[in-house]
């Protein structure tokens, strides 16, 4: 009997060991192994609904987060709509590849949850036409003015790398997904968008010819910056709801960057490891559908 008080405190304190070495377990989840794809929206001959399926088939994730918003994606599906699959086949309605093979992979494996991650845009449609119009009246017109010399000689210098290396993306926009996708690409994605913030936005201001376009390249570049973060804060969520989930993430090629660059940061490694795509196909997971 004089040994009780002694045995009771042993108990006491392995029960104690064991809450906090619990707790330890509960408050440093696994981190979420997340794979970015980035793609052309409306696809080439080779990036098409088929071969970006089989990408999504061979990375097997738990989550797919999508350049959409809430109002086309809620509760893990993507909001089914009358005959839409009859208007895709018959070319009336051109949904994003991403859309339609997520769509079918959640046909094969009904577990994956689907998640949107852009923002809400009103009109979404009409900004997208009319943002394409004017990216084309103003490179056309930046073109015109650097071809009749009206350019100083740094801006000139500035333009022509500019273009060379735009050119050189958009040629390999016609690539494969794989290709789209590798490190140097990416790296070539954020030196266009960083000229396109500054060499860009100050000699569309400086020059009277491109003075029409100021305030709406302006707002383009400013809104670009909100967006991205929007984008981000909604990643993070995702990130911080889950533990240990294959998380892929699809989006337009030129936001892969931004994307990727804030996953890199420190503060995240507990929440996420960031795998390249051609890691991630070498060594895919063993599906379960």
């Amino acid at each position: 009997m004089a040994y009780k008080p002694y045995s009771n405190w042993i108990k006491l304190v392995t029960i104690i060991l064991f809450m906090i070495a619990t707790n330890a377990v509960i408050a440093e989840p696994s981190p979420n192994r997340v794979i970015i794809l980035g793609t052309k929206h409306n696809g080439n001959k080779l990036v098409t609904v088929g071969s970006m399926l089989q990408i999504i088939k061979r990375i097997n994730p738990d989550i797919i987060l999508l350049e959409f918003d809430s109002s086309v994606i809620k509760n893990c599906t993507i909001n089914k709509v009358w005959g839409a699959k009859t208007a895709e086949f018959l070319g009336v309605w051109n949904n994003p590849i991403e859309y339609r093979a997520a769509r079918k992979f959640k046909e094969l494996k009904d577990s994956v949850c689907l998640a949107p991650f852009d923002i809400y845009i009103p009109n979404r449609k009409n900004y997208i036409s009319y943002t394409r119009l004017m990216e084309k009246s103003h490179q056309e017109t930046l073109l015109r003015v650097y071809n009749e010399g009206l350019l100083n000689a740094g801006d000139a210098e500035d333009f022509t790398s500019y273009t060379n290396i735009n050119n050189a993306f958009l040629g390999l926009l016609d690539s494969s997904l794989v290709r789209m996708n590798s490190p140097s690409l990416t790296d070539t994605i954020q030196t266009i968008i960083y000229k396109e913030k500054h060499a860009i936005r100050r000699i569309t201001m400086n020059y009277p010819s491109l003075q029409p376009f100021s305030n709406w390249y302006n707002a383009h570049v400013d809104f670009w910056d909100e967006r991205s973060d929007a984008i981000n804060k909604k990643i993070w969520k995702e990130l911080n709801a889950n533990s240990n989930k294959t998380i892929l993430i699809i989006t337009g090629l030129l936001h892969k960057s931004d994307i990727e660059n804030f996953l890199k940061r420190k503060e995240l490694a507990s929440l996420c490891t960031l795998i390249p795509l051609q890691e991630a196909l070498l060594n895919p997971p063993i599906a379960d559908f």
